[in-house]
């Protein structure tokens, strides 16, 4: 059979070569012509049936349906009356399914991409009803809205989805693909900060908060990688001031990265400049209505009270100076305690229930030192109670360690601070359960690491072994163990505290 002609159906009527340009052709354009389109890659096909044996006699291409169909219809294009009559006599599904437009060609690339970022959002997000998700989970929700001419974004959109594909498959090979795409990410992102006006765009500082979840995936530089985005986010944040986040996106980025220049203030303990007043300006009108953004404000300032901790300890101190740092740090707590006291003003938004009942968690860890668990109203609600029993944890520690090296304890006070801190490290391991469940994803998977870390912390310098290795396991199991050529350290940053300690250039 002879390749059928690919031209308008002016030219072919007219047997001349058509340029083929979409949607008129250029040689209707010079004739002053009306171009009437081409034939669709698929066409309708009309049978003629024969009565007598239910078989088709003819069989032909009804090209009318596809002329001027690039054109919008005018009066001249109405059909006629007969025509119009012929119509109606179709089923009214026949005939819309015949009318409707054909769609567009979608390149394999983006067929992928959209394909590869549902299924992330699907893995990554908790799928379970209640309230709005906090800031940095709700984000994910606005990625297949951004546009796709950002070539940062959607590098690091692709390194991302094949990284949680990688990692919720145990697929090595896709792991290598990703680590691929994320060094493709990494060029792009150098190319866009590099240019003074792309720098200071929404999609470069989303697309560098991206290949930070992506560290979190993969873990390929031991948290190195992870501490180096973290600074370039802040450095970002720096170029672009507080008065720029004024959209919905720019301040759930702006939420996500304070999270996690919070999780490594609290690592490193060191402040970074989210702590100062202008900054804190730009989230004053959502801390009024989200809990999660409210609490934020209060744990911001806790990396500063410990970077003052780590200058005491140089010594040169004066007294004044240690008595200052005590009353900064009750007065932190104080704000958290009636954060709490708001946020728990219906009752505590979690029932206690047998570990067991936590969907899959026994298969990380079958020891049931912490029974029972807690199980959360909703998703945003475990989210916060760990971020606030983490930070306690850590702020009343610390307070706690001045007071024994500065002041002098009584037993019972002794005993009462020691019961404090137990309480807050106890109800972290009994959060992760609900955290570790197939259905609330892995983004709660991995919003569980850094409290845990922090309870073995305080569990192993209390020496109790088997909630210390309980924590461990845990840990260990929220990384997927199996996919990392080496073991993933529980403190990885510790190698660069040890490095940037002192340094000025980070922030």
């Amino acid at each position: 059979m002879p390749k059928r002609s690919a031209g308008c159906f002016e030219c072919r009527k007219r047997k001349v070569r058509c340029d083929e340009t979409k949607p008129e052709c250029n040689i209707c354009l010079r004739r002053g012509t009306k171009c009437p389109g081409y034939r669709p890659t698929q066409s309708f096909i009309l049978h003629k049936f024969d009565e007598s044996t239910d078989k088709p006699a003819l069989i032909r291409e009804d090209e009318s349906r596809y002329r001027y169909a690039n054109h919008k219809p005018t009066s001249s294009d109405l059909p006629s009356t007969a025509t119009a009559q012929a119509v109606s006599r179709l089923p009214a599904s026949q005939s819309e399914y015949l009318d409707a437009p054909l769609p567009k060609q979608v390149s394999a690339v983006a067929a992928d991409r959209i394909q590869h970022l549902g299924t992330f959002i699907a893995l990554y997000l908790p799928r379970t009803d209640g309230p709005a998700l906090p800031p940095p989970s709700a984000l994910m929700l606005g990625l297949p809205t951004m546009p796709a001419n950002s070539e940062v974004l959607m590098a690091a959109i692709d390194a991302l989805s094949a990284a949680q594909l990688a990692v919720d498959n145990r697929n090595h090979l896709l792991m290598h693909r990703s680590r691929s795409l994320y060094g493709t990410a990494l060029s792009q992102m150098l190319r866009a900060i590099q240019d003074p006006v792309t720098a200071l765009r929404d999609e470069t500082l989303l697309s560098t908060y991206l290949l930070t979840l992506y560290e979190v995936f993969v873990g390929i530089t031991q948290g190195h990688g992870f501490f180096y985005h973290v600074q370039g986010l802040l450095h970002l944040l720096k170029q672009r001031g507080p008065s720029s986040f004024q959209t919905r996106l720019s301040m759930q980025i702006f939420h996500a990265i304070r999270y996690n220049s919070l999780s490594i203030g609290y690592h490193m303990r060191k402040a970074s400049m989210l702590d100062s007043p202008e900054w804190l300006t730009v989230t004053i009108r959502a801390a009024k209505v989200d809990p999660y953004v409210a609490l934020q404000d209060i744990c911001i300032h806790i990396p500063r009270l410990l970077e003052r901790t780590e200058n005491l300890a140089a010594g040169g101190s004066s007294q004044a100076e240690i008595d200052s740092l005590i009353i900064d740090s009750d007065h932190v707590a104080s704000r958290a305690f009636e954060w709490l006291s708001s946020f728990e003003r219906h009752g505590p938004r979690y029932e206690k229930v047998d570990v067991g009942a936590m969907d899959g968690f026994l298969d990380i860890c079958a020891d049931r030192v912490f029974d029972p668990a807690f199980d959360f109203h909703y998703f945003g609600a475990g989210i916060c109670y760990l971020i606030y029993w983490m930070s306690m944890l850590i702020i009343q520690g610390n307070t706690f360690k001045l007071l024994r090296q500065y002041r002098q304890l009584e037993l019972k006070q002794l005993m009462m601070w020691d019961r404090q801190l137990g309480a807050y490290a106890d109800c972290i391991c009994r959060s992760i359960p609900y955290n570790s469940r197939s259905n609330t994803g892995y983004t709660a998977k991995f919003g569980s690491l850094t409290p845990l870390v922090v309870a073995r912390k305080y569990y192993e310098a209390k020496g109790a072994k088997r909630e210390s290795e309980w924590c461990e396991t845990v840990y260990m199991g929220a990384r997927v163990p199996g996919l990392y050529q080496s073991p993933v350290p529980l403190e990885p940053l510790r190698n660069v505290k040890d490095t940037v300690k002192g340094d000025p250039r980070f922030i």
